[in-house]
């Protein structure tokens, strides 16, 4: 028969023994909350082009600012609906339904095009995205030796997406066997969705990634 003393002793035992577990999915609920309201819908700028910085994008009476070339900004939010996009001088009717991602990219030549971005709510896995922002035919997204093919083809101005276990790799823009730009190491991490963007510089492709973000002060 077990003493009241030893009775607390297990117990204590056992709550040390599950603290750790629910440390681990306190810190999980805390990296995988949401950074804005139900139902909203998202958006953000890519520069493609590399003939200046967009001061300023402007959609529901947001502004979107100081995006330089070769960036993405974060994500900014808004109710789901209908909106007009404005980036220097240019504009886009875009039409955002609840929970989704938008990339408005911003062309070598200052044109619009919005490209709806993929659902990801996978907190075991990150999940990659490429975009083909170039004029080749086809690009595939490699690891930088090109042994693994990360997405299928991507056609100009097309995106892939695939989820991956977390991992520390270099990867490469590829047309067919040939790297036509690569990355240094990326930390992909659980949780959390990374862009590959494949644009033109003085008609050699460049390979530039960013880390998904939400601004919510927007």
């Amino acid at each position: 028969m077990q003493t009241p003393i030893r009775n607390r002793l297990v117990f204590l035992f056992s709550l040390l023994l599950l603290l750790p577990v629910a440390a681990a999915q306190a810190g999980e609920e805390a990296l995988y909350a949401a950074e804005a309201p139900d139902g909203a819908a998202f958006i953000r700028i890519i520069n493609a082009n590399t003939g200046g910085g967009i001061a300023e994008g402007r959609i529901g009476g947001k502004a979107i600012k100081d995006v330089e070339p070769l960036e993405a900004s974060a994500y900014i939010y808004l109710p789901e609906g209908s909106y007009e996009l404005s980036v220097g001088g240019k504009s886009e009717a875009v039409t955002m339904a609840s929970n989704r991602f938008y990339t408005a990219v911003v062309t070598g030549t200052g044109e619009l095009k919005v490209l709806e971005d993929a659902d990801f709510d996978n907190p075991r896995k990150a999940l990659v995205s490429f975009y083909n922002l170039t004029d080749s035919a086809t690009v595939t997204l490699k690891t930088a030796d090109g042994k693994v093919a990360v997405t299928d083809p991507v056609a100009p101005m097309q995106m892939a997406n695939r989820e991956i276990n977390a991992v520390k790799v270099a990867m490469g823009a590829f047309s067919k066997d040939q790297a036509l730009a690569k990355t240094s190491e990326v930390n992909l991490q659980r949780g959390k969705v990374f862009s590959f963007f494949a644009i033109e510089v003085g008609g050699q492709p460049r390979l530039v990634v960013a880390e998904n973000r939400v601004d919510t002060s927007a």
